[in-house]
């Protein structure tokens, strides 16, 4: 499996998109072109469904040419470089084989641009989606493919599911993906969320948000934790950040990222800063 050369996916799409004559051909031609053939990814039959969630995550608006994408995607090559690291992880991690697909992204959002810079991704049981644009750095494309492919792993490790996650886990999950890119392209290809709060002390937003949280169950009950809510005050990036922090204080100099996979989620914060025993 691996890389789905989804290039050519872009290449009947803007001959297709560029022959349209209004906006309701455009959104048409790119339900047919591009999410029609992901809904056995997802295993779902509801396309315009899916089309809503992949927009809100961060795909190319239907309104949005790929032209210019395609023709500096010709270039850089980012399938070549997604592939190698993918099969470079996978024999390191002994990890499952997935498919990747690497879709281009809305380049209107400016909180993708701005929060992630310019790059996004999904991880599924079946699959990964990256939404990336010609600026994305090679180091980017590294970064990106590592903590995704990182989620799968541990996901088969802890033999977990979206329905099942509890909010300890996600975070753990969060903060295992970016020691990951850490470990393997250096502490500058970590996100930014990894450093956000480190001027303050987190402790009582530890204790008021994420401590009563802890065990409850199914990412959609607290992905306010973990991404942050502006309208009830809790910072945004949360949940990853503290993540993180589990994992930077609780690991011990003989761990990697292959024997931290299968490791509980209770281990880390038993050792980390926010223990009780401390």
């Amino acid at each position: 499996m691996g890389v789905v050369r989804t290039d050519k996916w872009l290449f009947h799409y803007k001959k297709k998109w560029n022959q349209a004559k209004s906006i309701e051909e455009k959104i048409e031609c790119q339900r047919d072109l591009i999410i029609e053939p992901l809904c056995g990814v997802f295993q779902t039959e509801d396309v315009l469904g899916l089309h809503q969630y992949l927009l809100q995550m961060g795909l190319f608006l239907p309104d949005q040419s790929v032209d210019l994408e395609y023709e500096k995607w010709q270039e850089t090559l980012p399938w070549t470089i997604i592939q190698e690291q993918f099969h470079k992880l996978q024999r390191k991690w002994n990890g499952p084989d997935v498919k990747i697909y690497i879709l281009p992204l809305n380049q209107q959002n400016l909180f993708l641009k701005n929060e992630l810079g310019g790059k996004t991704g999904l991880s599924l049981n079946k699959g990964i989606l990256l939404f990336v644009d010609s600026e994305t750095t090679k180091k980017d494309l590294l970064a990106l493919i590592t903590h995704e492919y990182h989620h799968i792993c541990r996901l088969q490790a802890m033999q977990q599911s979206e329905d099942s996650i509890p909010f300890l886990e996600s975070m753990i999950m969060e903060g295992l993906a970016e020691w990951a890119v850490k470990e393997e392209l250096g502490e500058k290809a970590c996100a930014a969320w990894t450093t956000r709060y480190d001027h303050l002390s987190t402790h009582h937003w530890f204790e008021r948000w994420i401590r009563p949280n802890l065990f409850v169950k199914g990412r959609k009950n607290y992905l306010h934790y973990l991404y942050g809510n502006q309208e009830t005050g809790i910072p945004l990036w949360l949940g990853y950040y503290v993540g993180y922090q589990l994992i930077k204080t609780a690991t011990r100099d003989q761990d990697d990222t292959k024997r931290m996979l299968e490791k509980p989620a209770e281990i880390f914060l038993e050792r980390s800063k926010f223990s009780t025993k401390r």
